[in-house]
């Protein structure tokens, strides 16, 4: 290793001019926008639900995130409906009263079948056939997994609580589920392989991201408080 070397001046690049937004004071339908054009590109939960009927639900969305490491713990926002006479979305319904899903991962042979899945149609519509998709039973869960789906994380509901006009979910992974030669023997995912899929501002998306190798980072000697560059 080498030592640091100090920034040029061709390094130092000045303030970037700003100009500022206060969420208090915008409209809802503004401050969305806003949000999800700077919060982006996000990674796409497919989740797949039953109700105590046995229907299957599926539709995707774009809050989510991985909420824990140990125990491995996922999370999702769900909005509101705009549907006459329905409380909620029938993907929290069926959490709620279930407290079972399965979190399908969006690669790109599958963005035109998750973009069918989205469509508001009644609770008794079975999504995966609407989607012209195909239902693999779960190890552990009632929902089935999509079969076309590279990945998919069969997970119980650990906690949801209300913010705002939406419902967080934790929901705890169970079991995971990965096409054959996606991850290798140290686990490592093969991110060409998957083609993971992700939301943009707006109606669009980000297909087969790039990847691009970590520029090296700095490492601090404690104990003679000297930088040193890999």
């Amino acid at each position: 290793m080498t030592a640091a070397r100090p920034r040029s001046e061709a390094d130092q690049k000045g303030p970037i001019p700003m100009r500022s937004y206060c969420f208090d004071t915008m409209e809802p339908r503004d401050a969305y926008k806003l949000i999800t054009g700077v919060v982006q590109p996000r990674p796409i939960a497919w989740v797949s639900t039953v109700d105590h009927a046995g229907v299957r639900n599926l539709a995707p969305y774009s809050f989510f995130t991985v909420a824990s490491r140990d125990p491995v713990t996922l999370f999702l926002s769900i909005g509101a409906t705009a549907r006459p006479g329905h409380r909620l979305k029938d993907t929290l319904a069926n959490i709620l009263d279930t407290g079972e899903l399965v979190v399908n991962i969006v690669s790109t042979p599958v963005l035109e079948a998750m973009a069918r899945s989205s469509a508001e149609v009644p609770g008794d519509v079975d999504e995966f056939a609407f989607a012209g998709l195909d239902a693999v039973a779960s190890a552990r869960v009632r929902p089935p997994r999509v079969a076309q789906a590279a990945v998919a994380i069969e997970c119980v509901l650990d906690e949801a609580k209300q913010v705002g006009t939406d419902t967080a979910v934790f929901a705890r992974a169970l079991w995971l589920h990965a096409g054959a030669g996606l991850v290798d023997g140290a686990f490592h995912v093969d991110t060409a392989a998957l083609r993971p899929v992700g939301r943009m501002a707006g109606a669009a998306y980000c297909l087969d991201p790039a990847v691009t190798p970590s520029p090296p980072i700095p490492l601090w000697d404690s104990a003679t408080g000297e930088v040193w560059q890999p």
